[in-house]
């Protein structure tokens, strides 16, 4: 577990956390975090995440008091664990990209999976990415099991409210071409005047090389001004509480956390219906979500991001839908799971 504060970083918080609750309610368990040194930084390079994953890491396990497990909530773990092994897989992202440099190739679409394979119990976030796992990598369906997240957010007594002003719609996330930015600023476009000129387009996450393509469609556009960029934080809470609506236009996810933390504080959100996201969000008890647009459609999301910035009482319908989502993804039912998940582990050791 390291300082990552983005989507890993929150995944393994969210894992410690559910620990915590799992030892209060079960007498016997206990559990260590292993950090990398300093435990507040990321594994910047692929040679420390190698150092770290296949020597130092499987060196603590060596120390650990049997019976006892290891536990990988995010990319890489020991080859050669000499603990039972379980690993999260979010997603298959990285297998089709095109990295840079022959080593971390190699690591990211080589090593890392080859870890995934020997582990006794593969968890992922959504019932999609398991069938990819399975077919892909070629896991036994039995080893393979879907766990949804919850929210950081489920028991804070903040709820948001409409902002004031004009409308401000925050997007979270890394700058990549995948997160489907381009829809939300080509949507931004499309809004009616004065709303065009007024409305802000808030983007919560760390720059990459397609911010530069980001920022110069939006000056193609003429709403440049209207597109702020900042750093992720690790707290959101005020960012999320002072948006119109968070929009989550993504081409392809492994679960998508930012709709479901905000959906937690009460936010309207408008998000893509690609199959992944349509699996969390696209329907309660057969109520379909009303903020879904098909993914791509800078229309369909343009239309509403005006109706959930003009009509109060569609908002308060999107927060009622979000929080029906919420109330079906909480940390009681995270731990059961992972704590089911274990002793799976266990039984197969």
């Amino acid at each position: 577990m390291g300082g990552i504060p983005t989507g890993f970083g929150a995944y393994a918080k969210l894992v410690a956390d559910a620990l915590e609750l799992i030892s209060r309610r079960e007498n016997g368990f206990a559990h260590t975090i292993a950090y990398p040194h300093p435990k507040d930084k990321p594994l910047a390079s692929v040679w420390q995440r190698v150092l770290w994953e296949q020597f130092i890491l499987r060196s603590k396990c060596g120390e650990a008091p049997r019976p006892a497990l290891l536990h990988s909530p995010c990319l890489g773990a020991p080859l050669f664990s000499p603990l039972p092994l379980v690993c999260t897989v979010h997603d298959l992202i990285l297998l089709d990209e095109e990295i840079p440099g022959a080593f971390a190739r190699e690591y990211f679409q080589r090593l890392i999976p080859a870890g995934w394979r020997q582990a006794k119990l593969v968890l992922t976030d959504t019932e999609y990415v398991r069938q990819k796992v399975i077919e892909r990598l070629r896991i036994p369906a039995h080893r393979v099991v879907s766990l949804p997240l919850y929210s950081r957010y489920e028991d804070s007594p903040e709820r948001w409210q409409p902002p004031p002003g004009p409308p401000r719609f925050l997007m979270v996330g890394t700058v990549e071409s995948r997160k489907g930015f381009t829809t939300a600023i080509a949507a931004l476009a499309q809004l009616p005047e004065p709303m065009k000129s007024e409305a802000r387009l808030v983007i919560a996450g760390k720059r990459t090389p397609h911010t530069v393509e980001l920022m110069s469609l939006a000056q193609r556009l003429g709403v440049q001004q209207s597109v702020e960029l900042i750093e992720y934080q690790q707290e959101l809470t005020q960012l999320y509480l002072s948006a119109s609506a968070l929009v989550f236009p993504s081409l392809d996810e492994g679960f998508g956390l930012p709709p479901l933390e905000a959906m937690s504080l009460g936010v309207p959100v408008l998000i893509s219906g690609i199959e992944v996201l349509r699996e969390t969000y696209g329907q309660i008890r057969d109520v379909p979500n009303p903020g879904m647009f098909p993914a791509g459609d800078e229309c369909a999301l343009a239309q509403l991001m005006q109706r959930v910035a003009e009509d109060s009482s569609f908002a308060a319908s999107l927060a009622g839908f979000g929080d029906a989502v919420v109330g079906q993804l909480t940390q009681d039912r995270f731990a059961d799971g992972l704590l089911a998940a274990y002793q799976s582990a266990l039984d197969r050791a």
